[in-house]
């Protein structure tokens, strides 16, 4: 336990410094997301999930950059296998693995609720073995008297997987519904031939001397059938039309 104390107790004060802030920013960022016509609920939860993975990044910068006390420089085994072996014969190494385990879980368990491009254990698994590759050569560099490990890599891996395989029924709880588009109404003129009406009043102006049964004929039927007669004569006659007509 004084192994672990040594190596995780700069994390304790970190921790309770980090919580409260945390918890203040989740209702403002609920309250800010409210007032952009968010779902009071869907803002609430997704504030909450983004909190956290706040917290949580914070906290894997802080332990990746922290110096262990009384230890001198950083030590580097590329042998898998070998923590797992000290970890399984020692009680420190034991929860030192297990730190390994939980580092990146949360990141694996909440990354996918609020990503959908990382709703797949693949994915989790290959961004996982990114990050935890970058944080243990980062942890190799800064000379921070950790050591940098094969094993250390697996295990922030294995824990990732770990956490978004238990969270994978509330990947999609949280997921915003599209609003449902309402199309435009478009006034469309029909092409379809129109037949013209012809109104009552020109019919009966035209053709009221038309009567059923054909037994009566207008002026104007008059007027053509005796030009007919006129031009069998051979003599000028006023053309039916107004004009002037020969034989």
């Amino acid at each position: 336990m004084g192994e672990l104390l040594r190596v995780f107790g700069g994390m304790i004060p970190l921790t309770i410094i980090a919580i409260p802030y945390a918890l203040l920013g989740w209702p403002l960022l609920a309250a800010h997301r409210r007032r952009r016509r968010a779902d009071p609920f869907s803002a609430s939860a997704t504030a909450a999930v983004d909190m956290t993975l706040a917290l949580a990044c914070f906290l894997v910068l802080c332990l990746v950059t922290m110096p262990v006390t009384g230890v001198q420089g950083s030590r580097l085994n590329l042998e898998p296998g070998t923590d797992l072996r000290l970890a399984l014969s020692d009680s420190a190494d034991l929860w030192q693995a297990l730190g390994n385990v939980l580092m990146l879980s949360p990141l694996g368990a909440l990354l996918p609720v609020r990503s959908r491009r990382l709703r797949s254990l693949g994915r989790i698994a290959l961004g996982a073995l990114a990050v935890s590759v970058l944080v243990e050569g980062t942890q190799y560099l800064i000379q921070a008297g950790r050591v940098t490990s094969a094993d250390d890599i697996l295990l922030n891996t294995l824990g990732a997987v770990a956490g978004a395989a238990l969270s994978r029924r509330l990947w999609h709880r949280l997921d915003v519904r599209p609003a449902v588009r309402i199309p435009v109404q478009v006034r469309r003129v029909c092409d379809a031939p129109v037949r013209p009406r012809v109104p009552r009043s020109v019919w009966d102006e035209r053709y009221s001397g038309i009567r059923s049964g054909g037994k009566s004929v207008d002026r104007r039927a008059t007027v053509i059938a005796k030009a007919l007669r006129t031009r069998k004569e051979g003599c000028l006659m006023p053309d039916a039309f107004g004009g002037v007509g020969t034989s």
